[in-house]
């Protein structure tokens, strides 16, 4: 049997698409919006940093976030390093210090 990459996609992607229908998951295509108004999808994650002496927020901590995170509560006083600030702009996202 020969398949071209294409045609894998589509029909890999299809599968995928037709299961989460299946699950009342909405799937809409683009990159998600973030925080552009009130009908918009978004997540606020709480980060607890409470084991830490000086919280430090880290690019690999935004990575980790889920993709439709539009707000991030962190604790005062937390340390955010200059590669974590330029992924909140990047990702639009809203910082809340508790």
């Amino acid at each position: 049997m020969h398949i071209s990459i294409e045609d894998l996609i589509i029909r890999i992607t299809s599968e995928v698409i037709r299961e989460l229908k299946a699950q009342n998951v909405t799937v809409t295509f683009g990159q998600p919006v973030r925080n552009n108004g009130p009908d918009t999808l978004s997540r606020k994650e709480v980060i607890d940093m409470s084991a830490y002496k000086t919280p430090i927020l880290t690019e690999r901590r935004i990575q980790k976030l889920h993709v439709l995170t539009g707000e991030v509560v962190i604790p005062a006083g937390t340390v955010i390093t200059p590669k974590a600030k330029e992924l909140i702009r990047q990702n639009k996202l809203k910082i809340t210090i508790q």
